[in-house]
């Protein structure tokens, strides 16, 4: 009897699936339609009325603060304002956001409040110009996942849905970079502060490489299958963890990797579920 009860306890339980297609969508669609933040409800119609004076409040702000041309994708409600999706124009490549205060009540935006949270668009910027020193071993890192992507059934996400709901710093289809408080940023950036039309070369000299701490540079790397209703599969996944442990030439970090099925969360932009495949924290792969 008690297993009959928790048997039926289970499938009350057991999403419809109605609900599971109004929560997931195909990765191979997904474009960032449907996002949304935890209470942004309130706010998001003002955000939207007030889009155009929103994103070239939101350039302004960029140029001033990072010397920086961004485009502006998106923009939702927030619990106390708006959130807004950007990436930059040119080099060094990224994504990011900024945040503007909204009252809802008075129907206004704050367009001299526009701010960033502290280090997320520092660390962006980091990670697009560690991108251009390391360009060899990124291009090697991006050339073995167009491969590994020709030859299984597994995809990335579409560049629609980076733009408009990725804020994750230097981001591919494929992955993302996340830099963890290495000691350079501050060097680094400042030197791009200082002249934005710094060459790579000169930035290489004031970067080693071979030194800098490879645990604190973050390679998340996030992979679907292409087909719906097709389970992540071991074998590709096991295959992909070979190769980022072995390859000649890719960056020093500490990679993470995760194998998705075909769906995304709508609302999240995010992959993850029960069935995802996974090696990261505490095992992350570290290459020295």
């Amino acid at each position: 009897m008690n297993d009959d009860n928790n048997k039926e306890k289970q499938q009350a339980n057991q999403p419809t699936e109605e609900e599971v297609n109004d929560r997931y969508v195909s990765v191979n669609d997904y474009t960032g339609e449907g996002f949304e933040l935890l209470e942004g409800a309130v706010n998001d119609p003002v955000v939207q009325a007030n889009f155009d004076e929103i994103a070239a409040a939101t350039k302004q702000y960029f140029r001033d603060e990072f010397k920086t041309e961004v485009i502006v994708h998106h923009a939702v409600g927030a619990k106390f304002g708006g959130m807004i999706f950007v990436e930059s124009a040119t080099d060094p490549r990224f994504h990011t956001f900024a945040m503007i205060p909204v009252d809802a009540n008075e129907n206004e935006v704050y367009l001299d409040g526009i701010w960033t949270e502290s280090m997320q668009a520092e660390q962006a910027l980091f990670g697009g110009l560690l991108a251009m020193i390391m360009e060899e071993e990124f291009a090697a890192l991006d050339n073995y996942l167009e491969e590994i992507t020709d030859k299984y059934p597994i995809v990335g996400l579409r560049q629609e849905a980076i733009n408009n709901v990725k804020k994750s710093g230097y981001t591919t289809p494929y992955y993302f970079v996340q830099t963890m408080s290495l000691e350079e940023l501050k060097q680094i950036n400042g030197l791009y502060l200082e002249n934005p039309e710094i060459s790579i070369e000169e930035l290489k000299q004031h970067f080693d490489k071979e030194t800098y701490d490879a645990e604190k540079l973050s390679i998340v790397i996030n992979l679907y299958m292409k087909e719906p209703d097709t389970e992540p599969n071991e074998a590709i996944f096991q295959q992909i963890i070979n190769d980022i442990e072995t390859l000649d030439g890719l960056p020093r970090g500490a990679y993470t990797v995760s194998l998705h099925d075909n769906r995304i969360s709508k609302r999240s932009g995010i992959g993850d579920k029960e069935n995802s495949l996974r090696r990261g924290n505490p095992d992350k792969i570290i290459r020295e």
